[in-house]
């Protein structure tokens, strides 16, 4: 029975991908992370090391497999008496208790630090997927602006071909405009290049197969975001709740039981013995012995070991205190970076995006009227499509850094 549920559950983990797309093909935010939750490779290499880490304490327990033996003493050629004794003997040797709880801590704090590495993990693959759809619908808008720009060239060409063939024009002119297809056609492959890119990457982190890709999946150009009205000092003062950080708190939590561990391994370990005796009539006695281990040689190798658990807690601290820093500087750069492009989207909105447009209808009629040269329309195309793309570049910058900030606030900052 077993086995036929975990069949059933490896058969649905193989269909999970295609049951995202849909019936329209379309392939979702949310679906994108779901999907990466359950087959991306870096994630579940995680979790199967979580899964080693758990079952690691039955094997740290400090108790020895226990050892059976047989002992005749005394052995004689005499029918009367053969022996002196004859033995059975179980003996089992264990650590000191308190060596083993220290050990045992460890390992839980150890497994502790895991799961928030995973914590962490989850939400760097979030971001990473939110960011790579980002890609692609960036570069799905990259591609409908160089359509345009294509568009705009065309226009250009035709208008300085018309010139040229009346007379009015002249051949410099003219090839200028056929410079602007050919950069217009360089755009288009660009982005296209982009796409790809921005495709794949994201595919890889959903961990769909090759045979799962194909171009007819359809991407949603529905994202939305919430307004972030958090102050910096809120950022960095939820820094502490991060799981990469408290990832290092644990860490440094069983490095300080490792060192308990190595301290108490100067205390004796204990061995037990049980016999079963026989003195020539029957196995009828009993007997047991209790040992202890002398630690003459602890100034050595327990010293040795104290001092290199040291050493590890120095490291972790140090560990601790980078992650903190690096930390705070991303926090700082994503607060930074989502400022600056919401003020360049804010402003373009309000003022360019309009005037842009109408400067460069505005040029091709001047143009066509003999009122400016190609030159000057040349600049005000060039005007409008740059304003577009830094529009697009700003937007992009935007969702990519909210998306940074969601990872420090908790919050579902882009949906």
């Amino acid at each position: 029975m077993t086995i036929f549920i975990t069949k059933i559950i490896t058969f649905i983990f193989l269909l999970f991908p295609f049951c995202l797309l849909g019936q329209d093909n379309f392939l979702s935010l949310q679906a994108a992370i779901d999907s990466a939750y359950v087959n991306n490779a870096w994630l579940n290499q995680s979790r199967a090391v979580m899964g080693m880490k758990r079952s690691e304490w039955r094997t740290l327990t400090g108790i020895e497999a226990p050892e059976i033996s047989y002992f005749e003493e005394g052995r004689s050629s005499s029918a009367i008496k053969p022996f002196e004794e004859r033995r059975w003997t179980i003996s089992q040797t264990i650590d000191f208790p308190l060596t083993t709880v220290y050990r045992l801590k460890a390992i839980k704090q150890e497994v502790q630090a895991l799961d928030y590495q995973i914590q962490a993990q989850q939400n760097g693959v979030r971001a990473e997927v939110k960011s790579r759809y980002i890609d692609v619908l960036y570069a799905l808008h990259l591609q409908d602006l160089s359509k345009k720009q294509k568009e705009l060239a065309d226009e250009l060409y035709k208008a300085a071909y018309t010139k040229f063939e009346t007379g009015m024009g002249n051949g410099i002119d003219l090839t200028k405009a056929e410079l602007q297809v050919a950069e217009a056609e360089n755009f288009q492959s660009e982005a296209e290049r982009m796409l790809h890119i921005g495709r794949y990457s994201l595919f890889r982190l959903m961990g769909l197969e090759i045979a799962d890709i194909n171009y007819g999946i359809q991407f949603a150009d529905t994202l939305s975001n919430k307004e972030v009205v958090v102050s910096q000092i809120t950022a960095l003062s939820l820094l502490r709740e991060q799981p990469e950080y408290l990832a290092a708190v644990a860490t440094y939590e069983a490095s300080e039981s490792k060192i308990k561990e190595a301290r108490s391994n100067i205390l004796p370990d204990i061995r037990f013995n049980l016999y079963k005796q026989n003195y020539g009539d029957g196995f009828k006695y009993n007997g047991f012995e209790v040992g202890l281990s002398i630690p003459i040689w602890a100034p050595f190798e327990q010293r040795g070991k104290i001092e290199m658990a040291k050493a590890q807690q120095t490291e972790i601290e140090w560990q601790q205190k980078g992650i903190e820093q690096e930390m705070k500087e991303r926090i700082e750069h994503a607060w930074h970076g989502y400022s600056s492009s919401k003020q360049i989207i804010d402003r373009y909105n309000q003022t360019m995006s309009a005037k842009s447009a109408r400067l460069q209808q505005l040029s091709i009629d001047a143009y066509r009227l003999g009122e400016i040269d190609l030159m000057n329309l040349v600049l005000a195309q060039q005007t409008y499509l740059e304003n577009q793309r830094r529009y697009l570049d700003a937007l992009h910058d935007f969702y990519l850094q909210l998306v940074q900030l969601e990872k420090y606030l908790n919050l579902e900052l882009v949906y």
